[in-house]
């Protein structure tokens, strides 16, 4: 009997492959949809590329263009893999339903754990502990809020595709905002007032929240998958040992590790939620009172989650099962201490956490021992990490010619 197909868009260089080298072993036909045509996932042996319409600027074009590959598929499911993507197969599920098989909660609960208000929200609702965050746009001035908050503190959108435009993108090429957290750090009023301002000319949805102090190995995330019932059948978790930008961005280096009380903590809000599908929370431990303050809520398979099939929680296989209604069995049980690493990404944050005397070379190059996974590169699917290699060195090659041309 013929597999049916999965469909993953965008085709991220991390979470796309993922799947692919989980499903296509399986004999599973698995679709790579971007707008993109150099993305790196398209070069995968597992991967069926497609080029679409890009949703940032045609929403109903890229809707259509969805529509029309379900048709000539029959029947898939479908992975959306970004907070956009998300949102926009939550928004149109009465259409896309008719084509693609893929479990979330309903809309309204998508959008409430997907503002930084509705999130926590929630997480007080179970007693879970939040950092202390401030609406821009509620009863306190920007002026009032900067000389209330604690420094340092970050400038965030209320929701993460708020700042999905060309107006952000050039912030983000030009460092205001910070690398792909998309956040901006500030460390005293006037640069929290200043920076507020001109971001509020484009969108004034904002929040101001506290930085949870400590390194960030304190750093912890829970990555699941929930079925319909809201019950996990795969949980792990991992710690961000190291994230760049360094202290508030994305992982670079991760580890699993079991914390019970962790696990449970997070459940209970998944299921008060009634929370469906892949996701994955991120939480600090404070050192000022011990406890683990939830910071982000990613209603979808994340840039690690791919880690899970090598330490015994396969959650794209488990979402896809799922989503079919086939039988599925709880993977619940995973090893300690498997490690996840993108390099080229997590040399740089070693070099910043060296600059700041939290990290010898020594103590990196010992941390890279042991059973692992990178991002990106697989001795079995060779072509995406060297399609990444040859554009890593062009660009490379590109800065040190206008470097050249400066002088």
């Amino acid at each position: 009997m013929k597999a049916i197909p999965a469909v993953v868009t965008p085709l991220d260089e991390h979470m796309g492959l993922d799947i692919a080298r989980s499903l296509a072993p399986r004999g599973i036909p698995v679709y790579g949809v971007d707008a993109h045509p150099d993305a790196v996932g398209r070069f995968s042996r597992h991967i069926r590329f497609v080029r679409s319409p890009n949703p940032e600027r045609d929403e109903a074009s890229y809707l259509q263009f969805l529509v029309d590959l379900g048709k000539r598929l029959g029947r898939a499911v479908l992975f959306p893999l970004s907070d956009m993507h998300v949102l926009l197969c939550s928004r149109h599920r009465d259409v896309l339903s008719r084509y693609y098989e893929y479990v979330m909660p309903d809309h309204e609960t998508m959008e409430r754990l997907t503002t930084k208000d509705g999130l926590r929200a929630a997480a007080q609702g179970v007693n879970l502990p939040t950092p202390r965050t401030l609406p821009v746009n509620g009863t306190m001035s920007i002026e009032e809020i900067a000389a209330e908050i604690s420094y340092p503190a970050i400038l965030k959108p209320t929701e993460s595709t708020y700042w999905h435009t060309p107006e952000f993108t050039s912030m983000l090429r030009r460092g205001l905002l910070q690398g792909r957290a998309k956040v901006v750090l500030c460390h005293d009023p006037s640069t929290l007032v200043k920076t507020y301002r001109s971001i509020a000319v484009h969108d004034s949805r904002l929040v101001v929240q506290e930085v949870v102090p400590g390194e960030d190995s304190r750093l912890a995330y829970i990555a699941f998958y929930l079925n319909r019932e809201s019950r996990p059948l795969g949980i792990f978790a991992g710690r961000k040992l190291r994230v760049i930008p360094t202290g508030f961005g994305s992982a670079s280096y991760v580890r699993t590790f079991h914390d019970p009380d962790l696990e449970a903590a997070a459940l209970q809000l998944l299921e008060a939620s009634c929370y469906q599908g892949l996701g994955g929370l991120e939480f600090k431990k404070d050192p000022r009172d011990g406890t683990y303050k939830l910071i982000e809520f990613n209603t979808r398979f994340g840039m690690w989650d791919g880690l899970g099939a090598r330490c015994g929680v396969d959650l794209a296989y488990l979402a896809y099962q799922d989503a079919l209604r086939q039988p599925v069995e709880p993977q619940l049980a995973y090893r300690d201490d498997m490690i996840w690493v993108d390099w080229q990404r997590d040399m740089r944050a070693a070099f910043d956490y060296r600059r700041k005397g939290q990290l010898s070379i020594g103590q990196w190059l010992g941390s890279l021992r042991g059973e692992k996974m990178w991002a990106i590169y697989s001795r079995d699917d060779p072509g995406p990490g060297a399609a990444f290699t040859v554009a890593l060195l062009g660009k490379m090659w590109e800065r040190i010619k206008g470097a050249a041309i400066r002088r």
